[in-house]
């Protein structure tokens, strides 16, 4: 584990790891004596893990699952370098396109599309259904079995109920990860909203070109949506934080990295930096859901500090944990093990059970992102023009979304 090369990439770092070539006789085997110094070394929990004789294990993502702290790590996983390069650098992953979610009475619904979708050629968009994958209803028993089938016939139904049909197949989707963006005349002057995806390379240039124009158009007042966000780079969502709050904080602490005892040494603090088009503000609404996760929620509690921070929605999924990113000239194979916690400018951090929203209301799928009707959006605006928000009740705010695991789950798309 010495002689590592470490240069900056997606949830902080990329590690190459130094070992034998191509001829080496068992790569498997090799990735697996591997992992077990990167676990021994870089891991949060190294002190818990499990003993496990690497030997025993045919491939590293066995004897990762055999080596986590069980008891707080849901997210460490094994993928390959090309999908974490694809995905962190590039935004794209193999797919449809799409987000889901089922209401209380099991209707599928279509929470996104992005632009690069294979179904968005047939019209499908945010509040509409899927009745049928090949001929079969879509069950929350049954979701995770038909969408990982390679190509589907997908039976559509629009918001006006007439079905359409689109024969797809899984491909390559460039994700746009700011869905879609919006301006508001309100009696407190414009507010500025924007939902967005994930935080990943591209998403730097898509929120520099929102926030030049919420400068430009004298925007005060800012709701940002990350209802579907699942996280991914913390270089990415301090961006983010910049142009928020860097205006107010400049030079001020957003979070600061916490290691385990062995890399002490890394504990480094991320320090919020004015940009030429931070908005000066006050205060900021997040609309959340349990599907808000990791970066999402660092950046949410990095701002509390700093700002009147207001959550609209559901409370967020609970992971104050991240990653680095561990490869080898020698095998395709890309470790991903949880390696540090972030805490904010007053120490907080550790919401593992997410973070409370301080105003409940619904996901209103049936409703077009920037619809001021949908329920989420709604009680957002009447916070911030001085209105009482409408709740909800609990049955209407629950939207249960197909789980995913690993890379997956930060990628949050189908």
């Amino acid at each position: 584990m010495k002689n590592q090369l470490l240069r900056i990439a997606a949830l902080l770092a990329l590690v190459v790891l130094v070992g034998c070539k191509k001829d080496e006789p068992d790569l498997d085997m090799l990735a697996n004596e591997q992992l077990v110094e990167v676990m021994e070394e870089y891991y949060l929990w190294y002190d818990k893990m499990p003993a496990a004789n690497y030997k025993l294990y045919p491939t590293p993502v066995e004897l990762l699952d055999a080596l986590i702290y069980k008891d707080l790590d849901r997210w460490s996983y094994i993928s390959t370098k090309q999908e974490i390069d694809a995905y962190y650098n590039d935004a794209e992953y193999v797919g449809y396109g799409i987000g889901m979610g089922f209401d209380q009475q099991n209707n599928l619904w279509i929470t996104f599309v992005f632009e690069d979708s294979p179904l968005a050629a047939f019209g499908a968009d945010r509040g509409w259904r899927i009745g049928k994958i090949n001929n079969t209803v879509v069950t929350p028993s049954n979701a995770n079995s038909l969408l990982a089938l390679s190509s589907a016939t997908f039976s559509l139904i629009d918001p006006d109920g007439n079905e359409v049909v689109a024969n797809v197949a899984k491909r390559k989707v460039v994700m746009n990860t700011v869905l879609m963006d919006s301006i508001y005349d309100t009696s407190v002057g414009k507010v500025g909203y924007f939902v967005l995806k994930g935080f990943v390379g591209p998403t730097i240039d898509e929120l520099d070109e929102i926030f030049d124009d919420f400068l430009a158009k004298g925007v005060s007042e800012l709701i940002v949506d990350l209802r579907y966000n699942g996280g991914g780079s913390v270089q990415t969502a301090v961006h983010l934080a910049n142009l928020i709050v860097g205006a107010k904080a400049n030079s001020e602490l957003l979070g600061r990295y916490v290691h385990n005892d062995k890399i002490a040494e890394r504990d480094v603090d991320i320090v919020i930096n004015q940009k030429p088009n931070s908005l000066d503000l006050s205060r900021v609404v997040f609309i959340t859901t349990g599907n808000s996760a990791s970066a999402s929620e660092l950046l949410v509690n990095g701002l509390f500090p700093h700002m009147d921070v207001t959550l609209v929605g559901q409370d967020t999924y609970g992971k104050p944990v991240g990653m680095y990113i561990f490869t080898s000239e020698s095998f395709d194979w890309a470790f991903v093990p949880i390696c540090f916690k972030i805490v904010n400018a007053n120490n907080e951090g550790d919401y593992y059970d997410g973070i409370p929203v301080d105003i409940p209301a619904s996901d209103g799928v049936s409703f077009p992102f920037g619809d001021i009707n949908e329920a989420s959006l709604a009680a957002a605006m009447e916070y911030l023009t001085g209105g009482q928000p409408k709740r909800s009740s609990s049955a209407d705010r629950e939207i249960a979304y197909p789980l995913q695991t690993g890379i997956r789950s930060e990628i949050g798309a189908w």
